[in-house]
């Protein structure tokens, strides 16, 4: 194990963002790779006899191997899904086209990432038992026309890659499909070889040339720059963005136009100043001298030397209070909680920026306790005793994210990943090191249970739930939720709103039988509506207090019964794999709200800007009405409710809420009143790219009383 003064003096975390001139180079090149494999993917669904009219070439007019028939179904089956999807023949088709184009860039480029970064470890080529070792796939060797990988490959292939006519060809593809399936079973996202959209292959020529693209196309600090594949993210649906805007004029017609359009990636200076300014601020009301402490004022984004954690953009606030200090369960008053505690949540996470650069802090953090345990206002003993755990920590306990795109969390799946790698090897450990057994990083994917599904499903469990009446509010706020779930990704309220209904449901039943809660007042307990009690009467109150509790603990475990059930039904109606997330944590029932049902120390957000899909228009302006005029403004409140009373929402928003009229409630009975502003930064026109916007940053308190 390395020791603790080693690792403080090891390199920093993580490389870079990416340099103004390589974004530039990078937006340039995505396109360029981008054509050459849609290009690739329509020859290719033409020879499978698929046209975009959808005027398909019939299966036995055609001469195919039975390998492709195969494909050919696979791939139509995907057509004609997305063509209902989108309601027209020639959208579902380029859906289609557009996701195995997508699928594959991101593998590759996945790939070289790892490689230039020094995190790619295989096991070598036949000898699957061995230790995996680093290696590269897509990098050939300096002057050679192979990648170290393929070359061994080739030599455990026999004379299968070597003397067959169509050897090269299957040594590429054969060499991809190996190296994805061993990444997959390590990292769990994003290269899984039997997915949907991998079932198709470029021809030998057009992956050569892509790889060829991919390997000369771009230097290696863009592949090694942090968000490098955020970027590649947003650079590949520019035309998408462009095209839904034309048509619509911006407004979304669904879950999926809603997240091409609102595909900004936050530049990392901006990134930095609202992690400091929540997660930072938090951690140094807990720990003054925390290693996290500035010690000399900031440089400019661009004179910054490297990436090493401090909390030096963090705005102080006069009359702040200096020390954190919150009551626990049992009464007790704790000023501090302990690193694996505390938890960050991106309810619109995108490629999960703000999350890459937290895990920097939160590194620190876990640094912090190990040299501070057992000191005062420390905890006795260190969250994590050995450094080379830390990584794996702060992925399974710390970070949070949730996004309506099921390619957005793929990419902050990855990037996580390579962050938590990358620190390993930056610290002196093995990248091997870094074992996850669990992500938090989750899709708001739809799962259409149908309405007579969940109706027989609330009256099986709901049996006990007494009247038809109540069950069918349960119905009409689950419903409410879950069937827009794609287009309201962390905006959805589904234990919060049968928490509300199961709570007017025991106010009800406990009013029925005579049962009031008692509060406390200056002289002595109380009656809601009524005067001073003598000692019997309190004696009587208390036993109906008693009495109602046991209602509420009766609606509480209902509650859980009802969600666990819905979650569990979710997951079998997710039997289509190309409904499935590559990740494995994510790819079953509704984790989603198992994440919402926490509170969480931060929260932190690029939210969508503008309009709602209109057809969750009503839903949004019944459950948030102080702030369904503008996606954004909808989510800042939602943000608040889901970080505690001494956490922190910090977010990069329009600047409209500054001054208009339509705000007012936002501003009065949010910013102002319930959530105090703690930060505002209006930024100006220009932060985001592509987006003709004047953004401000802000950053609020929890809800205050």
């Amino acid at each position: 194990m390395t020791p603790i003064a080693s690792a403080r003096d090891a390199p920093t975390l993580s490389a870079q963002a990416l340099s103004d001139s390589l974004k530039e180079a990078v937006k340039a090149w995505v396109p360029k790779v981008r054509h050459a494999l849609d290009d690739e993917f329509v020859a290719q669904l033409g020879r499978l006899g698929l046209q975009r009219n959808g005027k398909h070439v019939p299966l036995d007019k055609m001469s195919l191997p039975e390998s492709s028939i195969a494909i050919r179904r696979r791939v139509e089956a995907l057509v004609s899904r997305e063509s209902l999807s989108e309601g027209t023949a020639e959208r579902g088709y380029d859906n289609v086209i557009r996701e195995l184009t997508y699928t594959l860039l991101n593998r590759l480029v996945g790939l070289k990432a790892m490689e230039v970064r020094r995190l790619l470890y295989l096991p070598p080529p036949g000898q699957p038992n061995e230790a995996p070792e680093a290696t590269e796939v897509v990098t050939n060797i300096p002057g050679q026309a192979r990648s170290r990988y393929l070359r061994d490959f080739r030599a455990a292939g026999g004379s299968r890659y070597k003397y067959e006519d169509d050897a090269d060809e299957a040594l590429l593809r054969d060499g991809l499909t190996a190296s994805f399936r061993h990444v997959t079973d390590e990292i769990r996202v994003l290269f899984d070889p039997d997915h949907e959209y991998a079932c198709v292959w470029p021809t030998h020529a057009a992956l050569t040339s892509v790889l060829q693209l991919i390997n000369d196309g771009l230097p290696a600090d863009a592949y090694r720059a942090q968000d490098f594949l955020g970027w590649v993210y947003q650079f590949f649906n520019r035309e998408e963005k462009k095209r839904v805007r034309d048509e619509n004029k911006g407004i979304p017609r669904s879950s999926y136009e809603l997240a091409v359009i609102n595909q900004f990636y936050t530049p990392s200076w901006v990134v930095k100043a609202l992690v400091d300014n929540t997660l930072g601020r938090l951690w140094l009301q807990m720990h003054p001298d925390s290693a996290l402490q500035p010690k000399a004022p900031p440089p400019m984004p661009a004179d910054r030397p490297d990436d090493a954690p401090v909390a030096d953009y963090l705005v102080p606030r006069t009359g702040e209070r200096i020390r954190y200090q919150t009551v626990t369960g049992d009464g007790q008053v704790a000023t501090f909680k302990r690193a694996i505690d505390i938890t960050l949540i991106d309810p619109a996470c995108g490629t999960m920026h703000f999350g890459q650069y937290a895990f920097g802090l939160f590194y620190q953090m876990y640094l912090d306790e190990i040299e501070n345990a057992g000191k005062s206002g420390w905890p006795a003993d260190p969250s994590i005793v050995e450094p080379r755990d830390i990584p794996a920590a702060i992925l399974e306990h710390n970070l949070f994210g949730v996004d309506i795109d099921a390619r957005a969390i793929q990419i902050a799946s990855l990037s996580l990943m390579l962050t938590a790698k990358e620190a390993a090897l930056s610290h002196g450990f093995s990248p091997l090191d870094v074992k996850v057994r669990r992500s938090n990083l989750v899709v708001a994917n739809a799962v259409d249970l149908g309405a007579e599904r969940l109706r027989l499903l609330l009256d099986r469990i709901g049996s006990k739930l007494g009247t038809p009446e109540l069950r069918q509010r349960l119905f009409k706020a689950i419903w409410g939720n879950l069937q827009h779930v794609g287009e309201l990704g962390s905006l959805v309220q589904v234990r919060e709103s049968v928490a509300q209904v199961l709570e007017d449901w025991v106010d009800t039943r406990a009013r029925a039988k005579g049962l009031t809660k008692l509060i406390p007042s200056d002289s002595g307990l109380q009656l809601e509506l009524g005067s001073l009690l003598t000692e019997a009467y309190l004696a009587r109150a208390r036993q109906l207090e008693l009495d109602r509790q046991l209602l509420e603990s009766e609606a509480g475990q209902l509650q859980q019964e009802l969600l666990v059930a819905i979650e569990k039904a979710a997951a079998e109606t997710e039997a289509d794999p190309a409904e499935r997330l590559f990740a494995e944590d994510t790819a079953r029932g509704l984790k989603l709200l198992q994440v919402l049902a926490h509170k969480y120390d931060v929260a932190v957000m690029n939210p969508p800007y503008g309009a709602f899909v209109p057809s969750v228009r009503d839903f949004v302006k019944a459950t948030y009405p102080l702030s369904y005029n503008d996606i954004y403004a909808t989510f800042i409140e939602r943000g608040t409710q889901l970080v505690s009373p001494e956490g922190y929402v910090g977010a990069l928003v329009s600047a409209t809420f500054i001054n208009l009229d339509s705000f007012k409630d936002l501003r009065a009975q949010i910013l102002l009143k319930r959530n105090p502003l703690v930060v505002v930064l209006e930024l100006g026109l220009g932060i985001l790219d592509d987006a003709n916007v004047r953004a401000a940053a802000l950053v609020v308190r929890g809800r205050q009383s």
